[in-house]
């Protein structure tokens, strides 16, 4: 199979280097660089090297323990149990839940 074509090969020097550029800028805009990808999930880019552990399995695909699924309408939260023992994000100082509901 040649390169560039459907299936498991690589796709090219500058093909993987633009996909790896856009998976960097996305880590750097999502907080996930450094120490960040322990609140806001991992990363996708392979910027800090193969044995990187904060690096996503396949940054292709939705992972619920791999990616960040916090509420984006506040920023200071905790995580706590609710009655049906689902962790939901809660106000920090009333503990009301900041969930939104879809």
């Amino acid at each position: 199979m040649a390169q560039g074509e459907e299936g498991g090969e690589k796709k090219g020097f500058f093909a993987n280097f633009f996909e790896e550029l856009d998976n960097f800028i996305d880590d750097a805009t999502s907080r996930r660089l450094g120490a960040g990808q322990a609140f806001y999930g991992k990363r996708k880019s392979s910027f800090y090297g193969a044995d990187d552990t904060g690096k996503k399995k396949d940054n292709s695909k939705f992972d619920p323990t791999e990616d960040y699924y916090g509420p984006s309408s506040a920023g200071y939260f905790k995580w706590m149990q609710d009655e049906d023992g689902r962790v939901v994000p809660v106000t920090r100082l009333k503990e009301k839940n900041i969930e939104s509901r879809k």
